[in-house]
């Protein structure tokens, strides 16, 4: 039953990690953006304690993998806008 419980979590982290990762981005809070990093951390930690109890459900795998390219694709992002010149006031 707990493992039910770190599945859910290690799914509510994606787009927790996302969300915070824009408030960072726009308001440019250090705050938001350690609270983005601790929510990332342990989502990924979830998702490994998770996949160790996935390995006989196919429909399950398949949300993961679906979940994880969801979750590369939203660092990524969040990544490169890191790497944009920032559109300050004119």
């Amino acid at each position: 039953m707990w493992q039910t419980g770190v599945f859910v979590y290690a799914l509510v982290t994606i787009p927790v990690f996302i969300v915070l990762g824009l408030v960072a981005q726009l308001t440019r809070s250090r705050l938001a953006r350690r609270l983005m990093e601790i929510v990332l951390l342990s989502g990924v930690a979830a998702f490994a304690v998770a996949l160790g109890t996935l390995a006989d459900d196919g429909l399950q795998w398949t949300l993961v993998v679906l979940l994880v390219a969801l979750f590369a694709v939203g660092v990524v992002m969040h990544l490169r806008s890191y790497f944009r010149p920032s559109q300050g006031p004119s």
